[in-house]
């Protein structure tokens, strides 16, 4: 058997060679986490520009949403008040307003449960049980077993009454046909109404254009 011996100068050598080794593979492996690293950031850029795009495309349809529930609606209120004579058409732009002006510009008794020609009444009950109805339930210190039956039946009554404006405002301002089964159908999907309303905002009330009648259904 031969042994190989090293002189001074061979350990030297085989020394330095196994540091240069061990340095290119630490430099290896800080080049590998550098494009680790960057990768990372990259995809961390792709990541911030997705959601900053999807924040404005969901603003975009936000606000598109928000013209076709809110202002188109108004538009094609203030002009039906407009051919019908009422004085006040700008009403449809204020929203609990706009939701009055649905309420009077019929000219129908506003029959539901009770038979009344004081629509303007019926508005503004209407709007008192939307906006304050449960706090009056709870006012009122029903006995338990009374205040759940309110509170259930509260939901049911506005959705009754705002049935019943869509219903007259259909008729008045549409076919009596069509009037039942989109005012129906919109107690579901609310906008199915706000599009018939854009719809027919140039067609004349029922009564005739500009011959609006007092809220009473009384005559000029």
């Amino acid at each position: 058997m031969e042994f190989l011996l090293l002189s001074g100068n061979g350990v030297n050598d085989a020394l330095y060679n196994i540091e240069n080794g061990l340095n290119s593979a630490n430099n290896s492996a800080f080049s590998l986490y550098g494009i680790f690293a960057a990768l990372a950031g990259i995809f961390g850029i792709g990541v911030w520009a997705f959601g900053i795009i999807c924040a404005i495309v969901s603003s975009v349809f936000a606000f598109l949403f928000m013209i076709l529930e809110y202002l188109l609606p108004a538009i094609a209120l203030f002009k039906m008040a407009k051919r019908a004579g009422y004085k006040y058409p700008w009403l449809a732009f204020i929203p609990i307003a706009q939701t009055y002006l649905e309420f009077v510009l019929p000219r129908r008794e506003f029959n539901l449960l009770v038979k009344t020609k004081k629509r303007n009444y019926m508005a503004i009950v209407f709007l008192i049980l939307t906006y304050f109805g449960t706090s009056i339930i709870i006012a009122l210190n029903v006995v338990p077993a009374l205040g759940q039956l309110l509170d259930l039946a509260l939901p049911i009554v506005l959705m009754a009454m705002a049935w019943r404006k869509r219903y007259d405002m259909l008729v008045t301002f549409r076919d009596k046909e069509l009037a039942i089964p989109i005012s129906i159908i919109s107690i579901i999907f609310p906008w199915v109404y706000s599009i018939v309303l854009i719809i027919s905002m140039g067609r004349e009330p029922e009564y005739g254009a500009g011959n609006y009648y007092n809220i009473y259904m009384e005559d000029h």
